[in-house]
Protein backbone atom coordinates (compact mmCIF):
# COMPACT_ATOMS: atom_id res chain seq x y z
CA UNK A 1 0.00 0.00 0.00
CA UNK A 2 3.05 2.11 0.97
CA UNK A 3 4.34 1.62 -2.74
CA UNK A 4 1.22 2.56 -4.41
CA UNK A 5 0.82 6.19 -2.88
CA UNK A 6 3.03 8.25 -5.04
CA UNK A 7 1.10 6.62 -8.13
CA UNK A 8 -2.18 8.47 -6.59
CA UNK A 9 -0.43 11.28 -5.55
CA UNK A 10 0.61 11.65 -9.75
CA UNK A 11 -3.09 10.81 -10.62
CA UNK A 12 -4.25 13.95 -8.72
CA UNK A 13 -1.48 16.40 -10.29
CA UNK A 14 -2.17 15.39 -13.97
CA UNK A 15 -5.68 15.82 -13.82
CA UNK A 16 -5.45 18.92 -11.76
CA UNK A 17 -2.83 20.06 -14.44
CA UNK A 18 -5.71 18.87 -17.15
CA UNK A 19 -8.26 21.08 -15.38
CA UNK A 20 -5.76 24.43 -15.68
CA UNK A 21 -5.29 23.52 -19.30
CA UNK A 22 -8.54 23.92 -19.99
CA UNK A 23 -9.36 27.00 -17.74
CA UNK A 24 -6.40 28.73 -20.12
CA UNK A 25 -8.76 27.63 -23.36
CA UNK A 26 -10.87 31.13 -22.90
CA UNK A 27 -9.15 34.23 -22.85
CA UNK A 28 -10.05 37.86 -20.55
CA UNK A 29 -11.54 40.26 -21.93
CA UNK A 30 -9.39 43.02 -23.52
CA UNK A 31 -9.53 45.45 -20.69
CA UNK A 32 -7.66 47.96 -22.91
CA UNK A 33 -11.14 48.96 -24.72
CA UNK A 34 -13.91 50.78 -22.77
CA UNK A 35 -17.33 51.63 -24.02
CA UNK A 36 -18.51 55.35 -24.24
CA UNK A 37 -20.05 58.17 -25.81
CA UNK A 38 -18.68 60.58 -28.42
CA UNK A 39 -19.51 64.48 -28.52
CA UNK A 40 -18.88 66.32 -31.13
CA UNK A 41 -17.40 69.74 -30.44
CA UNK A 42 -19.27 72.84 -31.72
CA UNK A 43 -18.01 76.37 -31.68
CA UNK A 44 -21.38 78.18 -31.88
CA UNK A 45 -22.17 77.23 -28.67
CA UNK A 46 -24.08 79.83 -26.74
CA UNK A 47 -27.17 79.10 -28.90
CA UNK A 48 -30.84 77.98 -28.54
CA UNK A 49 -31.83 75.44 -30.68
CA UNK A 50 -35.29 74.33 -32.26
CA UNK A 51 -36.73 72.11 -34.20
CA UNK A 52 -40.04 72.09 -36.19
CA UNK A 53 -42.14 69.71 -38.63
CA UNK A 54 -41.95 70.91 -41.62
CA UNK A 55 -43.54 69.98 -44.91
CA UNK A 56 -42.04 70.33 -48.59
CA UNK A 57 -43.81 72.73 -51.35
CA UNK A 58 -42.65 73.83 -55.07
CA UNK A 59 -41.43 77.03 -55.02
CA UNK A 60 -43.47 77.24 -57.83
CA UNK A 61 -46.49 75.58 -58.82
CA UNK A 62 -49.41 76.33 -61.62
CA UNK A 63 -52.55 74.73 -63.17
CA UNK A 64 -52.01 75.19 -66.95
CA UNK A 65 -55.49 75.35 -68.70
CA UNK A 66 -56.54 76.41 -72.27
CA UNK A 67 -57.42 80.07 -73.30
CA UNK A 68 -60.02 78.06 -76.02
CA UNK A 69 -62.58 75.25 -75.79
CA UNK A 70 -62.31 72.12 -77.64
CA UNK A 71 -61.18 68.25 -77.50
CA UNK A 72 -58.21 67.07 -76.45
CA UNK A 73 -56.09 65.02 -79.33
CA UNK A 74 -52.84 65.22 -77.33
CA UNK A 75 -51.76 64.82 -73.62
CA UNK A 76 -48.20 63.30 -74.00
CA UNK A 77 -47.36 64.03 -70.13
CA UNK A 78 -47.86 61.52 -67.12
CA UNK A 79 -47.86 62.12 -63.26
CA UNK A 80 -44.55 61.61 -61.81
CA UNK A 81 -42.84 63.23 -65.52
CA UNK A 82 -40.03 65.28 -65.46
CA UNK A 83 -40.41 67.76 -68.50
CA UNK A 84 -38.29 70.38 -70.19
CA UNK A 85 -39.00 73.96 -71.03
CA UNK A 86 -41.07 74.06 -74.38
CA UNK A 87 -42.49 70.32 -73.96
CA UNK A 88 -45.92 69.88 -74.91
CA UNK A 89 -47.77 69.47 -71.96
CA UNK A 90 -51.70 68.85 -73.96
CA UNK A 91 -52.75 69.84 -77.29
CA UNK A 92 -56.33 70.22 -78.64
CA UNK A 93 -57.88 69.15 -81.86
CA UNK A 94 -56.73 72.25 -84.51
CA UNK A 95 -58.26 71.82 -87.81
CA UNK A 96 -61.23 74.30 -86.73
CA UNK A 97 -58.55 76.87 -85.76
CA UNK A 98 -56.23 76.26 -88.84
CA UNK A 99 -59.25 76.74 -91.09
CA UNK A 100 -60.47 79.77 -89.10
CA UNK A 101 -56.99 81.04 -89.21
CA UNK A 102 -56.87 80.57 -93.56
CA UNK A 103 -60.50 82.08 -93.19
CA UNK A 104 -59.30 85.69 -91.54
CA UNK A 105 -56.47 85.32 -94.54
CA UNK A 106 -58.60 85.45 -97.38
CA UNK A 107 -60.71 88.00 -96.01
CA UNK A 108 -57.76 90.10 -95.07
CA UNK A 109 -56.82 89.52 -99.08
CA UNK A 110 -60.05 90.93 -99.88
CA UNK A 111 -60.49 93.56 -97.95
CA UNK A 112 -57.05 94.42 -99.28
CA UNK A 113 -57.85 94.03 -103.12
CA UNK A 114 -61.26 96.22 -101.95
CA UNK A 115 -58.84 98.72 -100.35
CA UNK A 116 -57.08 99.21 -103.65
CA UNK A 117 -59.70 99.26 -105.55
CA UNK A 118 -61.95 101.84 -103.90
CA UNK A 119 -57.98 104.51 -103.41
CA UNK A 120 -58.21 103.91 -107.50
CA UNK A 121 -61.39 104.97 -108.13
CA UNK A 122 -60.49 108.05 -105.36
CA UNK A 123 -57.70 108.93 -107.71
CA UNK A 124 -60.50 109.86 -110.27
CA UNK A 125 -62.85 110.92 -108.34
CA UNK A 126 -65.52 108.73 -108.99
CA UNK A 127 -65.92 108.34 -105.26
CA UNK A 128 -66.30 110.25 -101.97
CA UNK A 129 -63.06 109.75 -99.47
CA UNK A 130 -65.15 108.50 -96.70
CA UNK A 131 -65.93 105.37 -98.70
CA UNK A 132 -62.28 104.71 -98.95
CA UNK A 133 -62.06 105.40 -95.34
CA UNK A 134 -64.22 102.57 -94.62
CA UNK A 135 -62.37 100.64 -96.84
CA UNK A 136 -59.47 101.14 -94.66
CA UNK A 137 -60.92 100.21 -91.89
CA UNK A 138 -62.66 96.95 -92.94
CA UNK A 139 -59.06 96.27 -94.01
CA UNK A 140 -57.76 97.08 -90.33
CA UNK A 141 -60.82 94.92 -88.55
CA UNK A 142 -59.47 91.86 -90.82
CA UNK A 143 -56.19 91.85 -89.84
CA UNK A 144 -57.02 92.06 -85.86
CA UNK A 145 -59.50 88.95 -86.74
CA UNK A 146 -56.28 86.97 -88.20
CA UNK A 147 -54.18 87.87 -85.59
CA UNK A 148 -56.88 86.93 -82.96
CA UNK A 149 -57.16 83.42 -85.13
CA UNK A 150 -53.90 82.92 -85.26
CA UNK A 151 -53.59 83.41 -81.53
CA UNK A 152 -56.35 81.13 -80.76
CA UNK A 153 -54.27 78.14 -82.98
CA UNK A 154 -50.90 79.14 -80.88
CA UNK A 155 -53.12 78.64 -77.68
CA UNK A 156 -54.68 75.01 -78.81
CA UNK A 157 -51.19 73.34 -77.53
CA UNK A 158 -49.67 74.16 -73.84
CA UNK A 159 -45.76 74.59 -73.82
CA UNK A 160 -44.40 73.88 -70.09
CA UNK A 161 -43.29 77.19 -68.98
CA UNK A 162 -40.27 75.26 -67.44
CA UNK A 163 -38.50 72.50 -66.88
CA UNK A 164 -41.17 70.76 -64.46
CA UNK A 165 -42.50 68.07 -62.24
CA UNK A 166 -45.67 66.85 -63.61
CA UNK A 167 -47.41 66.42 -60.11
CA UNK A 168 -50.90 65.86 -61.55
CA UNK A 169 -53.06 65.23 -64.52
CA UNK A 170 -56.90 66.71 -63.95
CA UNK A 171 -58.49 64.74 -67.08
CA UNK A 172 -57.50 61.81 -69.78
CA UNK A 173 -57.36 62.28 -73.07
CA UNK A 174 -59.60 62.77 -75.97
CA UNK A 175 -62.55 64.47 -73.76
CA UNK A 176 -63.96 68.12 -74.33
CA UNK A 177 -62.58 70.84 -72.45
CA UNK A 178 -63.88 74.29 -71.63
CA UNK A 179 -61.88 77.36 -71.26
CA UNK A 180 -59.93 77.58 -68.45
CA UNK A 181 -60.62 74.32 -67.33
CA UNK A 182 -57.52 72.39 -65.20
CA UNK A 183 -55.34 69.87 -67.27
CA UNK A 184 -52.65 69.80 -65.07
CA UNK A 185 -50.39 70.73 -62.21
CA UNK A 186 -46.47 71.44 -62.43
CA UNK A 187 -44.53 72.08 -60.24
CA UNK A 188 -40.64 73.68 -60.60
CA UNK A 189 -38.34 72.20 -58.51
CA UNK A 190 -35.18 73.35 -59.36
CA UNK A 191 -35.77 74.96 -55.62
CA UNK A 192 -38.09 73.61 -52.57
CA UNK A 193 -39.55 75.14 -50.07
CA UNK A 194 -39.74 73.74 -46.57
CA UNK A 195 -42.38 75.87 -44.36
CA UNK A 196 -42.81 75.16 -40.97
CA UNK A 197 -44.79 76.61 -38.25
CA UNK A 198 -42.79 78.97 -36.41
CA UNK A 199 -43.92 80.20 -32.44
CA UNK A 200 -45.29 83.63 -32.27
CA UNK A 201 -42.89 84.71 -29.92
CA UNK A 202 -39.86 83.34 -31.97
CA UNK A 203 -41.06 85.45 -34.93
CA UNK A 204 -41.19 88.16 -33.14
CA UNK A 205 -38.03 87.91 -31.08
CA UNK A 206 -35.51 86.26 -33.48
CA UNK A 207 -33.57 87.97 -35.94
CA UNK A 208 -31.44 86.80 -39.33
CA UNK A 209 -28.15 88.08 -37.37
CA UNK A 210 -28.81 85.42 -34.58
CA UNK A 211 -29.07 82.24 -37.18
CA UNK A 212 -26.33 80.29 -36.55
CA UNK A 213 -27.87 77.31 -38.54
CA UNK A 214 -30.97 76.04 -40.26
CA UNK A 215 -31.36 72.54 -41.98
CA UNK A 216 -33.70 70.46 -43.06
CA UNK A 217 -33.23 66.72 -42.12
CA UNK A 218 -35.56 63.69 -43.76
CA UNK A 219 -35.85 60.73 -41.96
CA UNK A 220 -35.12 58.43 -44.65
CA UNK A 221 -31.69 60.62 -45.36
CA UNK A 222 -30.97 60.99 -41.48
CA UNK A 223 -27.18 61.53 -41.92
CA UNK A 224 -27.32 64.62 -44.38
CA UNK A 225 -28.57 67.94 -43.67
CA UNK A 226 -29.69 70.18 -46.43
CA UNK A 227 -29.42 74.13 -45.66
CA UNK A 228 -32.17 76.17 -45.65
CA UNK A 229 -32.56 79.87 -46.47
CA UNK A 230 -35.58 82.09 -44.77
CA UNK A 231 -37.64 83.62 -47.83
CA UNK A 232 -41.05 84.80 -46.58
CA UNK A 233 -43.24 84.09 -43.42
CA UNK A 234 -47.05 84.46 -43.51
CA UNK A 235 -48.60 87.50 -41.80
CA UNK A 236 -51.13 86.36 -40.23
CA UNK A 237 -51.14 84.01 -37.22
CA UNK A 238 -53.35 80.66 -37.09
CA UNK A 239 -55.74 81.39 -34.75
CA UNK A 240 -55.87 78.34 -32.74
CA UNK A 241 -51.83 77.78 -32.14
CA UNK A 242 -51.04 81.18 -32.66
CA UNK A 243 -48.09 80.06 -35.02
CA UNK A 244 -46.88 81.82 -38.22
CA UNK A 245 -45.98 79.99 -41.43
CA UNK A 246 -42.86 80.25 -42.37
CA UNK A 247 -40.95 79.29 -45.99
CA UNK A 248 -37.60 78.55 -46.15
CA UNK A 249 -35.88 77.70 -49.52
CA UNK A 250 -33.71 74.76 -50.18
CA UNK A 251 -32.15 73.86 -53.08
CA UNK A 252 -32.77 70.78 -54.39
CA UNK A 253 -30.61 68.04 -54.19
CA UNK A 254 -29.71 65.88 -57.48
CA UNK A 255 -29.10 62.52 -55.72
CA UNK A 256 -32.27 62.30 -53.84
CA UNK A 257 -35.90 62.44 -54.96
CA UNK A 258 -36.97 65.11 -52.92
CA UNK A 259 -40.83 66.03 -53.90
CA UNK A 260 -43.61 68.41 -53.02
CA UNK A 261 -45.91 66.87 -50.03
CA UNK A 262 -42.79 65.32 -48.11
CA UNK A 263 -42.55 65.47 -43.98
CA UNK A 264 -38.74 67.26 -42.98
CA UNK A 265 -37.21 68.11 -39.75
CA UNK A 266 -36.41 71.84 -39.44
CA UNK A 267 -33.15 72.38 -37.40
CA UNK A 268 -32.84 75.96 -36.02
CA UNK A 269 -29.74 76.69 -34.22
CA UNK A 270 -29.95 80.83 -32.58
CA UNK A 271 -26.99 82.60 -31.09
CA UNK A 272 -27.91 84.27 -27.81
CA UNK A 273 -27.54 87.62 -27.90
CA UNK A 274 -24.78 89.54 -25.70
CA UNK A 275 -23.77 86.12 -24.75
CA UNK A 276 -19.95 84.96 -25.03
CA UNK A 277 -19.59 82.47 -27.84
CA UNK A 278 -17.27 79.75 -27.47
CA UNK A 279 -17.30 75.91 -26.91
CA UNK A 280 -19.38 74.28 -24.65
CA UNK A 281 -18.70 70.53 -23.67
CA UNK A 282 -20.81 68.12 -21.15
CA UNK A 283 -19.43 68.87 -17.66
CA UNK A 284 -18.71 64.69 -17.79
CA UNK A 285 -16.22 65.15 -20.51
CA UNK A 286 -13.62 66.65 -18.19
CA UNK A 287 -11.14 65.31 -16.07
CA UNK A 288 -9.12 67.22 -13.71
CA UNK A 289 -5.14 67.25 -12.84
CA UNK A 290 -3.37 67.17 -9.73
CA UNK A 291 -2.27 71.30 -11.06
CA UNK A 292 -5.80 72.25 -10.72
CA UNK A 293 -6.12 71.89 -14.79
CA UNK A 294 -8.44 69.87 -16.93
CA UNK A 295 -7.87 67.54 -20.18
CA UNK A 296 -10.53 66.01 -22.20
CA UNK A 297 -10.14 62.48 -24.81
CA UNK A 298 -9.99 63.38 -27.79
CA UNK A 299 -11.35 60.35 -30.23
CA UNK A 300 -9.98 59.28 -33.46
CA UNK A 301 -12.31 57.48 -35.60
CA UNK A 302 -10.23 55.88 -37.53
CA UNK A 303 -7.74 54.21 -35.11
CA UNK A 304 -10.49 54.32 -32.12
CA UNK A 305 -7.63 55.74 -29.56
CA UNK A 306 -8.15 58.57 -27.43
CA UNK A 307 -5.46 61.00 -26.94
CA UNK A 308 -5.44 63.38 -23.79
CA UNK A 309 -5.89 66.80 -24.74
CA UNK A 310 -5.26 69.35 -22.17
CA UNK A 311 -7.87 72.68 -22.58
CA UNK A 312 -9.03 75.63 -20.21
CA UNK A 313 -12.15 76.14 -19.09
CA UNK A 314 -14.02 79.06 -18.58
CA UNK A 315 -17.58 79.97 -16.65
CA UNK A 316 -20.16 76.71 -16.47
CA UNK A 317 -22.87 77.06 -18.55
CA UNK A 318 -26.73 75.95 -18.07
CA UNK A 319 -26.03 73.53 -20.92
CA UNK A 320 -22.62 71.94 -20.07
CA UNK A 321 -18.78 73.86 -19.29
CA UNK A 322 -17.39 76.38 -21.79
CA UNK A 323 -13.78 75.76 -23.06
CA UNK A 324 -11.75 78.58 -24.21
CA UNK A 325 -9.00 76.97 -25.91
CA UNK A 326 -8.19 73.51 -26.55
CA UNK A 327 -10.64 72.52 -29.22
CA UNK A 328 -11.51 72.88 -32.74
CA UNK A 329 -14.52 72.91 -34.08
CA UNK A 330 -15.41 69.17 -35.20
CA UNK A 331 -13.05 67.38 -32.76
CA UNK A 332 -14.57 63.93 -31.48
CA UNK A 333 -13.99 63.88 -27.44
CA UNK A 334 -15.42 60.97 -24.66
CA UNK A 335 -18.41 62.51 -23.31
CA UNK A 336 -19.32 59.71 -20.88
CA UNK A 337 -16.80 57.21 -19.34
CA UNK A 338 -13.46 59.59 -19.48
CA UNK A 339 -12.78 59.19 -15.97
CA UNK A 340 -11.91 55.27 -16.80
CA UNK A 341 -9.84 55.89 -19.68
CA UNK A 342 -5.81 55.62 -19.68
CA UNK A 343 -3.28 56.46 -22.30
CA UNK A 344 -3.55 53.99 -25.38
CA UNK A 345 -6.87 52.69 -24.27
CA UNK A 346 -9.05 52.14 -27.36
CA UNK A 347 -13.09 53.17 -27.47
CA UNK A 348 -15.93 51.54 -28.39
CA UNK A 349 -18.37 53.61 -29.42
CA UNK A 350 -22.10 53.76 -27.62
CA UNK A 351 -25.21 55.13 -30.30
CA UNK A 352 -23.77 57.38 -32.75
CA UNK A 353 -21.41 60.74 -32.26
CA UNK A 354 -23.95 63.55 -31.17
CA UNK A 355 -23.56 67.68 -30.98
CA UNK A 356 -26.40 67.19 -28.31
CA UNK A 357 -25.59 68.59 -24.77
Amino acid sequence: MVGKLPYAWAGLLLAAAAGCGEHAVSEPADQHIRPARIFVVQNDTDVRRYQFVGRVEAAQSIDVSFEVAGPLAELPVLEGQTIKRGEVVAALESTDFKLAVREAEVQLQLARQDLDRKRRVLRQKGIARSVVDDALTMYELQKVRLDKAKQSLRETRILAPFDAYVARRFVDNFVNVGVGEKIARLNDLHSLLVVANVPENLLATASQEQVVSNFAVFDFIPDQRFPLTYRENRGEADAVAQTYEVSMQMQRPEQWTILPGMTARVELNLRNEGEVTGTVVPASALVGTSENGFFVWRYDPETHLTTRTPVTVGAPKARGVEVLSGLADGDMIVATGASQLQPGMRVSVLGKPTTRL
